[in-house]
């Protein structure tokens, strides 16, 4: 029987652990957390953009920094469509979850927006590309100084 020594088994098992934490910490990262913020109407202090026309949805950059971005969902005024979450599939995607509105609610298409702490694995330097509601849509970059 083939006895590994001591010391490299115990180099291989730390090596091991810290594969599993990093792995752990680089999925954590890319759900979200709970939404910020979230209330009826488009976001504060923020024109919709023309794209938003017919109940399009879309989103906007918070803060300068890029440390917060929004995402403005339409439907139903009574029981609107929103963003619970969202999962970064690629440095510059992102995949919203949405809780729809049902079936037992009225048409419409009032503005319902969710704000989000951005995650730190979004290049926040390049377009993003957002999907909800079977849709795309994009996030500018940030306008560097």
């Amino acid at each position: 029987m083939l006895r590994m020594p001591t010391r490299f088994a115990r180099g291989l098992v730390a090596l091991a652990a810290v594969g599993l934490l990093l792995a752990g910490c680089a999925q954590q990262a890319s759900v979200s957390p709970d939404p910020l913020d979230h209330y009826k109407g488009e976001p504060k202090g923020v024109d919709a953009p023309a794209s938003s026309a017919g109940g399009a949805p879309w989103a906007v950059w918070m803060k300068k920094d890029g440390s917060e971005f929004a995402v403005t969902l339409y439907g139903s005024a009574e029981c609107p469509p929103y963003a619970t979450g969202y999962k970064v599939t690629a440095p510059d995607q992102i995949t919203m979850k949405v809780k729809d509105a049902g079936d037992d609610c009225p048409e419409g298409y009032a503005p319902f927006t969710t704000v989000f702490q951005t995650p730190n694995n979004l290049d926040r330097n390049v377009t993003i590309q957002f999907t909800a509601q079977s849709t795309h849509f994009y996030l500018a970059p940030i306008k560097k100084k």
